[in-house]
């Protein structure tokens, strides 16, 4: 058995590494020809029907990080703030890298679950023998209803977020439900809501590709489908997390 020195793993890396980008690459090629039937049937089971789930985790969300900065704030006479705080912080950061963390359990998941069983069972090489044109019927499809899913959900998952911050915000200070909204609304920019839906787009790209690649990687039997599959929501779990700090870098330095 060779030994794991580090340059047989920084050449797993590399391996990774294409793999992801000719997966994402595959996406980018076949969209003028993939199926709009496809891409929404793939769009309801990999993220509208987690819709529910985040918008009640988004709800409860806005309600925590209201509750949080009026402690918070009011103990140094700043509760006035608490409004413009919570808005920009959900806005910005908290809605999409809650939502792509939940879209990594079950849209992650399920991709690597579900290209895992076609690999599997011999479907995707069978696909392939027949010169069916693979990367258009299981990797595009897929590839963007993610990718569209996480912004959806992230939009979904703001204005809730919003929501809960202003029926438990405007209760704690005291004021109307109208002035809290008001002073929500006069505290976020365009460019907030772009700062946030680049990062829902990117990690969206993310979850995607990491779940179709250990999806598609050759498997031995149903112990190494799961392991795959734990795999890929973990790593896309690590991975938004540690790019959340590149994207946050990028865009202030572009959009301020």
């Amino acid at each position: 058995m060779a030994l794991a020195t580090p340059a047989n793993k920084v050449a797993e890396l590399g391996r990774e590494v294409r793999y992801l980008g000719r997966v994402l690459g595959a996406a980018f090629r076949t969209l003028p020809r993939m199926r709009a039937r496809d891409f929404w049937e793939q769009l309801g089971t990999l993220a509208l029907s987690a819709l529910p789930l985040i918008g009640i985790a988004a709800l409860f969300a806005g309600m925590v990080i209201a509750l949080n900065a009026s402690l918070q704030l009011s103990r140094l006479g700043m509760s006035h703030l608490v409004a413009e705080i919570g808005s920009v912080s959900l806005v910005r950061e908290l809605a999409p890298i809650f939502t792509a963390l939940l879209m990594a359990g079950k849209a992650g998941a399920g991709l690597a679950s579900e290209l895992g069983m076609v690999t599997l069972s011999g479907q995707a090489q069978a696909m392939r023998a027949m010169s069916v044109d693979v990367d258009r019927e299981l990797i595009a499809p897929r590839v963007w209803a993610c990718i569209v899913g996480t912004l959806l959900m992230t939009i979904a998952a703001m204005f809730l977020g919003l929501l809960g911050g202003l029926i438990l915000g405007s209760a704690k200070l005291g004021i109307s439900p109208v002035h809290y909204l008001n002073l929500s609304i006069a505290s976020l920019d365009p460019s907030d809501f772009a700062c946030g839906l680049i990062k829902a787009a990117g990690f969206g790209t993310i979850i995607a590709c990491l779940g179709v690649t250990y999806g598609l990687k050759a498997k031995a039997d149903a112990g190494v489908l799961g392991r795959h599959t734990m795999s890929a929501v973990v790593l896309s779990s690590f991975l938004v997390l540690v790019c959340d700090h590149i994207f946050n870098t990028l865009i202030i330095a572009v959009l301020g």
